[in-house]
Formats: C-alpha cells, structure tokens, sequence
C-alpha cells in the first residue's frame, strides 16, 4: 500500500472515530438509553463515566464549556443531573417530564438562585452570565444509601 493512500484512510478513520465520539445526555427520570436520542439535542463534545457502588456518573461537556454531570442508577434510570458553566444547559431537555414542575414553582419567582423542592422534585440553580451552576433530582430515584449530597 502506497504511504499516501495509508495516511488517507488514517485521517479517514480518525475523522470519523471524531464525528462518532460526541457525548449525549439522558433525560432525569428516564432510562439512560434517552442518550442516543438526546446526543443531537445538546451537542456534546465529550463523555466520560465513573462508577460508584450504586451508580454511575457521566461527565459531558457541551460546546459552549457547560459541563453535565448525568447520575444514573444502577437500574438504568438518571436519577439526578448537575450543570455547571457558562450557559444554561437545555432544561427542558434535561427534566424531561418533570419540567413541568419546575415551570410551574419558577411561574412566581424571579431571579437566581432559585430553588424548588418538593417530594417529587429538588432543583436548585443559580449564578450569573458565564458562570451558572445548578442540580437536579427525584428524590423517589435516588438508591438507598446514597447521599443526595453527592448531586452537584
């Protein structure tokens, strides 16, 4: 094989492996396989995963520097999800079906930081232009054992 032709596949593959690399993000509440449908929706730009005892943590970072911390249960299910960064992060996206809620206890509030918390839902965000930070989480999925002090 010419040295040239070799070079060009080379770059070919890693174009690809690039293209195929890019981070997703699961929805609070649902199973973890929402990552696949959920990539396109924040454009992330890296993944990694650590494992806990009773669940893992996926790290993401969006193109704007956002970083998502993604919790999931050993079940499947995100029980919580943590921002921290220069932008918000798609909320709507992130809640899912619990963004409803949080819509409706932030209807009367203004400005940050905000907080809401019930039996169904714990969210708190906060901060300012380029730098916000927040987390989110069912406190009916979180595993047993596990402090919600770990969500951050």
């Amino acid at each position: 094989m010419k040295p040239m032709l070799s070079t060009r596949i080379a770059r070919a593959m890693l174009g690809a492996s690039c293209a195929l690399s890019f981070a997703a993000h699961a929805t609070l509440g649902q199973n973890v396989s929402t990552i696949d449908i959920d990539q396109v929706r924040l454009h992330a730009v890296a993944h990694t995963a650590t494992t806990q005892s009773a669940y893992s943590v996926h790290l993401i970072t969006m193109p704007s520097g956002t970083q998502v911390r993604e919790y999931v249960a050993s079940n499947g299910v995100v029980f919580g999800v943590a921002w921290q960064g220069p932008t918000l992060p798609d909320l709507k996206s992130m809640l899912g079906a619990s963004f409803d809620t949080y819509v409706a206890a932030t209807s009367t509030r203004r400005g940050t930081p905000l907080a809401v918390s019930s039996s169904d839902l714990v969210v708190y965000s906060g901060g300012h232009l380029r730098a916000f930070a927040g987390h989110a989480y069912l406190p009916q999925a979180v595993p047993a054992g596990v402090d919600v002090g770990v969500i951050q």
